[in-house]
């Protein structure tokens, strides 16, 4: 029988036994070309004036489990191996940019090429199942002009002037009344079991009536404040769009959402005098381009965490740190005593009770408490990780404080991470995880290696981002908590519910979603012991703003 040539001199070369000494070395020599022909024709080209590239120890999908992994975590442990300013990160057959040097992120924010509403117009009809013709709405052409018109105009002229004030009032009144009944007795201590879920539900039910209205605020129930926090931890899974058996507590929690959501936007009741222009501008913008009542309310199911994803953590975070250390307790005290005013006689309802103001512009604060200022920096800059994830709408070149220049190509993705600045030695010495207010104090700690001095809080601190999306409700978040610290520090005495020691609870997985990192486990664990010191039993509060 003739033999193929090919078919015939192949069998030479293969068909020793496995255990032949040829079959190993040509198994290894075949597999280390092929390696090295996908590396070389899957893995992106890099144009010589991008960033360089970082390739994963896993090639192709190592820096994607690192991302789903460690997640805004995962950039720190990267920047700090590697130490560059910014890279190309190759994954299975793109790359994304990875931007961790201060500057070079306050220049990306700054950019308006580099865009956040790719990332929002596509996430957005998965997690809110919009009907097709919004969905289509939001892939038109006319879906950039929507996102614009809503975070650019409707939000914050609705937290300026009058509007930013009347929600303030809303809130603070609310907060005072609450920190009013708390723990009248100097002599009877109240247990708080989870003091992360105690400071939630405090700061939820003040914001969301005051965003909503107190009539009909969606958010008075607590299965559906707890519901709200429930979607947050499973978002992430509901934007890859994952099947139905990996997202049950979303999918859950989500549908929770729209039913009490739905029937506050059919009523119209964002247009009641109570709620505020913030809810009620975005409601308008949205109607205008054409998006029905059911569907407003699953658009807009995530947007209590445009004021409490952030401030909930940073108030949490920042009584952990200033009350587990007693010294800087007295020395807050001592400080925000000149913000009180005690005066005027007691309502009949009050009876006996003394009324106490606090009066609390951000101006007064800022001027009058520098370590009170110093604590809420210092608790920004050890608990922000934000990353802010952007689409390259053009071609774009970055600039680094030496004048170095890069590359970022039409069409990439770009994550300009926040929060790395947060932690660089270089910026905040071989202390930088430490908590130390004195970092943020003039002419305290500016000489010694503990010090962040002035080019540093000029330069590597970006709690608020910046460029179009600085955060317009930090003013609102700064007054909610300025008010509930200084009246635990004045009015309260907190304890470690068990034993004498401050033991906190460590940080949760610094996710992508958010930008304050959380504490792992909601806090279980971490619990306190709150009464009155002696001397301000019996007083009233009020906030003025």
């Amino acid at each position: 029988m003739a033999v193929n040539e090919t078919s015939g001199a192949l069998p030479a070369l293969t068909t020793p036994g496995l255990d032949s000494p040829m079959t190993i070395p040509i198994t290894i020599g075949i597999a280390v070309v092929i390696a090295f022909l996908l590396l070389h024709t899957l893995t992106p080209s890099v144009d010589p004036r991008e960033p360089p590239l970082v390739r994963p120890r896993i090639p192709f999908i190592g820096h994607i489990i690192g991302l789903m992994r460690h997640q805004a975590q995962f950039h720190m442990n990267l920047q700090r191996s590697t130490h560059k300013t910014i890279a190309t990160l190759p994954m299975l057959t793109g790359k994304m940019y990875a931007v961790w040097d201060p500057q070079l992120v306050a220049s990306g924010l700054r950019n308006k090429s580099l865009s956040v509403n790719p990332h929002i117009l596509a996430a957005t009809p998965k997690v809110a199942q919009v009907s097709a013709p919004t969905a289509a709405l939001l892939r038109g052409p006319d879906a950039e002009h929507i996102v614009d018109r809503v975070l650019l105009h409707a939000v914050p002229a609705s937290l300026r002037g009058a509007g930013i004030q009347r929600l303030n009032r809303t809130a603070l009144d609310l907060l005072a009344a609450e920190l009013t009944a708390l723990a009248p007795s100097s002599t009877r201590p109240v247990p708080v079991p989870n003091t992360w879920l105690f400071i939630r539900r405090l700061l939820s039910t003040a914001t969301t009536t005051a965003v909503y209205g107190p009539a009909h605020n969606p958010f008075s129930d607590p299965a559906v404040e707890a519901a709200l926090w429930e979607l947050e931890k499973n978002l992430l899974k509901l934007t890859l769009d994952l099947p139905a058996v990996f997202t049950r507590a979303g999918n859950r929690a989500r549908q929770t959402l729209f039913d009490a959501l739905t029937p506050y936007y059919k009523a119209h009741r964002d247009t009641d005098p109570a709620a505020s222009e913030f809810i009620r501008n975005r409601a308008e913008e949205l109607r205008a381009a054409g998006i029905p009542d059911e569907d407003l309310a699953r658009v807009e199911v995530m947007l209590p965490f445009a004021a409490l994803a952030n401030t909930v953590p940073l108030l949490f975070w920042m009584v952990c740190f200033v009350f587990s250390r007693p010294e800087l307790v007295r020395e807050l005290r001592q400080e925000v005593e000149g913000l009180v005013v005690a005066g005027g006689k007691s309502d009949e309802e009050q009876g006996d009770k003394k009324t106490t103001k606090v009066v609390l512009t951000a101006g007064t604060v800022e001027e009058r408490c520098p370590l009170l200022m110093a604590c809420y920096k210092e608790t920004q800059r050890v608990a922000v990780h934000q990353v802010s994830t952007r689409t390259v709408m053009r071609d774009v070149m970055l600039r680094d404080a030496e004048g170095r220049e890069y590359l970022l190509k039409e069409g990439g993705v770009a994550q300009l991470v926040i929060g790395a600045g947060h932690g660089m030695e270089e910026y905040w010495g071989k202390d930088g995880g430490e908590f130390k207010p004195e970092r943020f104090l003039a002419g305290k700690g500016e000489d010694g290696e503990a010090s962040g001095g002035v080019r540093a809080t000029r330069v590597a601190f970006q709690p608020f981002g910046g460029g179009l999306h600085l955060c317009p409700g930090r003013q609102f978040a700064f007054a909610e908590m300025m008010a509930v610290m200084v009246t635990l520090l004045l009015a309260f005495e907190l304890e470690p519910l068990e034993g004498t020691e401050w033991k906190l609870p460590k940080f949760a997985t610094r996710s992508m979603i958010d930008a304050v990192t959380k504490p792992a486990r909601h806090g279980e664990g971490f619990g306190l012991t709150i009464r009155r010191r002696p001397g301000w039993e019996g007083v009233h509060w009020e906030f003025e703003l």
